[in-house]
C-alpha cells in the first residue's frame, strides 16, 4: 500500500500535476525540475494557479501587476547582463528566499524570459546556500537538467563562483589547486 502523495515527498506528485497542467492549457508551462522541489522555467502563464508554493520572477521585463498564482510570489527583476551592486543584492535576496523555501520543504519555480540565465543564477545561488556543492557542480546540474545553453552569461557564472566559493571555500580552493570539485565518473 502506498503512502499518500504528501508523505511520499510531494515533488513526484507535483511533477505529475505539472505535466498534466501544462498539457491541459493553451500556454504550456516551460519548466524543468533541477533538484528535489526546485524548478527553473521560462515565462510562466499568469492566468492560472501553478503547482508550486513559491514563484520567483527574475526577468526585469516580465513583472506583471497581477497574477492568478495562489502561492507566494517574489519579484527579483534582473537584466540579462552584468549586474550592478544593487541588482546583485537583489539576486542574492531572491536566492536566500528560494533557499529558505527549499529548506522548509516548499516547491519553488524560478523563472525568467527563457529560463536560461537569470532564473538559473538565482536558483544556482540558492542551491549553493542549501547544498554543499561547487559552482561547477551547480552549473553542470542546471545544464544537464534544464538546457545545455543555460548559464551562458559569463558574468552569472562568475557570480556563482564568487558567492558559492564564499559559502563553501574548500570546493573552490581545491579547484584552484588543480583538484577536482566533483566526480567525473
Amino acid at each position: 500500500m502506498k503512502a499518500p502523495a504528501a508523505q511520499r515527498g510531494g515533488w513526484l506528485s507535483a511533477a505529475g500535476r505539472l505535466r498534466r497542467l501544462a498539457a491541459s492549457r493553451d500556454t504550456p508551462l516551460d519548466a524543468s525540475n533541477i533538484v528535489k522541489r526546485l524548478w527553473i522555467g521560462g515565462q510562466p502563464p499568469f492566468d492560472r494557479h501553478l503547482p508550486f508554493d513559491l514563484l520567483v520572477l527574475c526577468a526585469r521585463e516580465i513583472q506583471p501587476a497581477s497574477i492568478a498564482f495562489q502561492g507566494s510570489a517574489i519579484r527579483v527583476p534582473l537584466p540579462d547582463s552584468a549586474l550592478d551592486p544593487d541588482e546583485l543584492r537583489t539576486a542574492l535576496g531572491g536566492a536566500r528566499a528560494t533557499a529558505l523555501a527549499l529548506a522548509s520543504g516548499k516547491r519553488v519555480l524560478v523563472t525568467c524570459a527563457q529560463g536560461r540565465n537569470r532564473s538559473a543564477l538565482v536558483a544556482g545561488l540558492a542551491m549553493g546556500i542549501v547544498f554543499r556543492v561547487s559552482a561547477e557542480q551547480i552549473v553542470s546540474t542546471i545544464r544537464a537538467k534544464r538546457r545545455s545553453d543555460c548559464l551562458t552569461n559569463p558574468h552569472f557564472v562568475g557570480y556563482l563562483e564568487q558567492f558559492v566559493g564564499r559559502l563553501h571555500p574548500g570546493h573552490e580552493l581545491r579547484r584552484k589547486r588543480g583538484g577536482s570539485t566533483g566526480s567525473t565518473r
